[in-house]
């Protein structure tokens, strides 16, 4: 079996409508790697995101972005946060050996 590793690479982010607005890509120093539905990727630079977090226990990507964002980045139109859940390559019980 290959090694394991959290994989966070494509996982659809959702508005809070319920449509997926983008899909997570990279997080660099410069900001995040967002690629927009039949599009090309997008880095949202770190001043205009309010919270980027992974809940590890839930499986959920939570972007929250600051008050504007929406200006600059046209493509969010009126939402604020974007979510997401991955799912794992494989379902482990216990850690592989």
């Amino acid at each position: 079996m290959a090694r394991l590793r959290f994989d966070l690479d494509g996982i659809p982010l959702d508005d809070e409508e319920g449509r997926t607005t983008a899909i997570l890509r990279f997080r660099t120093t410069a900001g995040l790697i967002l690629a927009l539905p039949e599009s090309v990727d997008v880095t949202v630079p770190w001043s205009d995101l309010a919270e980027a977090s992974v809940d590890l226990s839930r499986g959920k990507i939570t972007v929250r972005f600051v008050d504007g964002a929406g200006k600059k980045h046209r493509w969010l139109g009126a939402a604020t946060v974007l979510s997401g859940a991955w799912t794992d390559r494989t379902v482990l019980e216990a850690p592989p050996r």
